[in-house]
């Protein structure tokens, strides 16, 4: 048998190491994992080569190389694709072997020579891409890679564009308690949507840390911040529908509106204990007639449902025990057209104290609920942001205008939410 010991580091040599010699030991250690990848793509283009993975009755040299080295599937494929590329490309095999090229790189040129239309290019380009897998960083060689691949094989390259886009697709799925978002689309329609989305996450994260900075002062972390990084993310989603809504189709906003049945005991009793209490008491013998849920039978938390009613984002359907409507409550009137851009203009930020998110990325909240008839008027309005929206109302905040302009919230208990050294 053949030795391919190797002396390796222990564990205690390498927690002894410190700041260039690890950089050394890291850089090593990666030409050994290089030249071993080599070896291995060797061994199996050897068994590929004799047939050896019929001797025990294996289906595949890729079944093979899983039983006897108990890797993954995808990193049988892998190893059978180098060592095909590595037999047609000697240079690649090579510089492999030498550990002057990377493992990562090797895989990326192996994918190249197994793409049936492009592949037998390959030779040709094969210095070329060489050059550009040991200058260049992975990221920008992968970049490099793909456009070759784009050129060498630019119909099909254009069939896979065409095939993403009529493969393009987006769904809403309900899971148990939660929603969840499946979408795939084109390159250039992800781009952009990228960009949008970003420009969102962004809006929350400047609003998280102008939050943690008036709390915490300039010495503000990541992890004094109110949110994380995923929910920042899911209410940028929520934000930017929240603005379609109020953009719409061709300048009209869009009449979508989110329908909510809940029984008339559920709905009075947490309007009247109050949004806080967590211990609203349900008798389960009612548990028949109580609904709290959309029109397609998916639970809502009644905190949650008032929370909505409260903002005008559902239209309430109360029923009785019977389902017989009881009350039917109004849907939202959007600020909209003229009357959104003036008032954003006007605030040019949230009202919230201490908020800094631009009037243009917030919501506009009514004064007085829409839902006890307050009206759609520039009088009876406030910018807030989506977070101050809904921790207003759920914490039940007043606002009110001073006759200088400025505004005033007031807490339940009646005192202001201003600077200390304002009272």
């Amino acid at each position: 048998m053949v030795d391919v010991s190797v002396s390796l580091p222990s564990r205690a040599e390498v927690a002894a190491l410190e700041g260039p010699e690890l950089d050394a030991l890291a850089w090593q250690l990666e030409q050994v994992r290089r030249q071993v990848e080599a070896s291995i793509a060797e061994v199996v283009g050897r068994c590929e080569a004799t047939s050896h993975h019929l001797v025990d009755g294996h289906r595949s040299v890729k079944g093979w190389t899983m039983a006897v080295t108990n890797c993954s599937p995808g990193e049988a494929s892998r190893r059978q694709q180098t060592s095909r590329a590595m037999r047609r490309l000697p240079t690649v095999a090579d510089e492999l072997h030498g550990g002057r090229v990377g493992v990562a790189q090797v895989h990326e040129l192996a994918r190249l020579n197994a793409n049936p239309r492009c592949g037998d290019q390959l030779p040709d380009s094969e210095q070329v891409l060489l050059d550009a897998a040991r200058e260049l960083e992975y990221v920008d060689f992968r970049v490099v890679a793909q456009r070759w691949e784009q050129l060498a094989d630019a119909d099909g390259a254009h069939r896979s564009h065409e095939a993403t886009h009529e493969h393009r697709n987006a769904r809403l799925i309900a899971l148990g308690d939660e929603f969840r978002w499946d979408t795939s689309h084109g390159v250039a329609q992800g781009a952009a949507m990228r960009e949008v989305f970003h420009a969102f996450c962004q809006a929350e994260f400047r609003a998280d840390w102008d939050a943690a900075v008036a709390e915490h002062g300039d010495g503000v972390r990541a992890d004094l911040l109110p949110r994380t990084s995923a929910q920042r993310r899911a209410d940028a989603l929520t934000a930017i529908f929240e603005a379609a809504a109020t953009a719409g189709v061709a300048g009209k906003p869009l009449d979508a509106v989110v329908n909510l049945i809940v029984d008339v005991d559920t709905f009075e009793q947490y309007v009247s204990e109050g949004l806080d209490h967590t211990a609203v008491d349900i008798d389960p013998a009612t548990v028949r007639t109580r609904r709290c849920e959309t029109t397609d039978g998916e639970p809502v938390d009644p905190r949650q449902a008032v929370v909505l009613a409260f903002l005008g984002r559902v239209r309430r359907i109360v029923v009785d025990e019977h389902g017989v409507i009881v009350d039917a409550g109004r849907k939202r009137r959007l600020f909209d057209g003229a009357l959104r851009q003036a008032l954003q203009a006007t605030e040019r930020r949230c009202t919230w104290l201490g908020c800094l998110l631009r009037a243009s990325l917030a919501q506009i909240d009514h004064l007085q609920l829409y839902s006890d008839g307050g009206p759609t008027d520039a009088a009876n309005a406030s910018v807030l942001c989506q977070r101050h929206n809904v921790h207003k109302h759920v914490h039940r905040y007043t606002p009110t205008r001073r006759p200088d302009g400025t505004w005033a919230l007031a807490r339940i208990d009646g005192t202001l939410l201003q600077p200390p050294d304002a009272a």
